[in-house]
Formats: C-alpha cells, sequence, structure tokens
C-alpha cells in the first residue's frame, strides 16, 4: 500500500509565530494530535504535537505534594517556534506505508507530514495505519479478485482466501514462478493485506 493510499488532507497548518494558546484551542477543534509548521515560504519547517504544547504550561498544584515545589526558572515558552520540533520525520505520497509503519515505530512518533517538494500535501498518522489493517477480510477479499481480474490473462482463476489480513492465493498447476510473482504483488497493492502466501497446484 502506497502511502497516498492512506494519507489524509491536513486538517491544520501552524505558523512559526502562532501563540500557543491559540494552537491549543485549534488542536481541540480539529481533533488532531500533531501539526506541520509552515515557513514564510509556506514550506514545512518543523512540527508540533499535543505534549509539545503543554510543555511547561501547567502549574504544579500544591494539593498533590506536602513538599514545596521550587518555581520555575526558565521563561514560559509562548509561540509555536518556542516548542516545535525542527527536525521532521517526513515522507511522500509514493511512500511504501510498511516502510513508513516501522520508522514510526522506531522513532515512537504519531504522525508523518507527507510532502511534495517541500510543500505539506497529507498527514499519516497511526489512526490512519490501524483503519487500513482493521478493514474486513471480506472486503480486502474482494478488492484482491477485483485486482487480479483487471490485469490480465496470467491473473484470472485465482481463488483467493483472507484470513487476519493474510491473503491466501490458490491458483492451478501449470503457473510460473514469474506468473506467482506477479499475482502476488498485485495483491500486496491492497490496502490492509498485511501478508501474502501463493499456493499453486
Amino acid at each position: 500500500m502506497l502511502v497516498r493510499e492512506a494519507m489524509t488532507p491536513p486538517r491544520l497548518l501552524l505558523a512559526e509565530d502562532t501563540r500557543l494558546k491559540e494552537a491549543a484551542a485549534a488542536f481541540v477543534r480539529t481533533g488532531v494530535q500533531a501539526a506541520p509548521v509552515i515557513g514564510p515560504s509556506g514550506k514545512l519547517c518543523g512540527i508540533v504535537t499535543e505534549i509539545d504544547l503543554l510543555r511547561d504550561r501547567l502549574e504544579a498544584d500544591p494539593r498533590a505534594s506536602i513538599a514545596p515545589r521550587p518555581a520555575p526558572e526558565s521563561p514560559l515558552p509562548r509561540r509555536i517556534s518556542d516548542v516545535m520540533t525542527r527536525q521532521v520525520i517526513t515522507t511522500t505520497e509514493v511512500g511504501d506505508v510498511a516502510e513508513l509503519a516501522q520508522r514510526m515505530y522506531h522513532a515512537r512518533i504519531r504522525c508523518v507530514p507527507v510532502v511534495r517538494e517541500g510543500t505539506v500535501i497529507g498527514m499519516v498518522c497511526r489512526r490512519e495505519l490501524l483503519r487500513a489493517y482493521a478493514r474486513p477480510d471480506t472486503r480486502i477479499r474482494d478488492e484482491v479478485l477485483t485486482a487480479l481480474s483487471v490485469r490480465g490473462p496470467y491473473t484470472r482463476g485465482w481463488d483467493v482466501r483472507v484470513a487476519d489480513g493474510v491473503a491466501h492465493l490458490s491458483g492451478r498447476n501449470g503457473h510460473t514462478p514469474a506468473e506467482e510473482s506477479l499475482v502476488a504483488s498485485i495483491a500486496r497493492m491492497v490496502p490492509g493485506v498485511s501478508r501474502v502466501v501463493v499456493e499453486s497446484g
């Protein structure tokens, strides 16, 4: 599955000079988990998350501790530029979702901007990846069959069974390794397919 099949349009874009209170209200209003930060040129220059907005913004409640807590010495951050991450992990619309999911897992990030020549054209968050994975097996099977049926005579006549996202393709005797590789590649393009098993004969 390609990134363009999982991404959603960016629901919130912020400027570097946006005040944190204003950004927090926009997060609540749009329900986003992260928002790209756009520079004066209109290009991506950073990203900000929910937890970034909360950093140093909540005062300690004295009822939670007997010992007094020292007052913070550093000035409060006030604008997006004070809290945003400038080194942003990005992807492109033709990126591989499986590879992106691994990058997100290892980096422990929730959302990744999709960029085209530096301009944000979409977002991929964990929610979108879960939505693809959670697609019903029956729907995945139907789409695999449709994809195979329109590709030509070498990809027709296969039985398809999908269980927990694993697509099992059963063909008659006489299929060449090249044909088996072709049908497996086509099946892997269908959103929700997590593995492909080709069973010939």
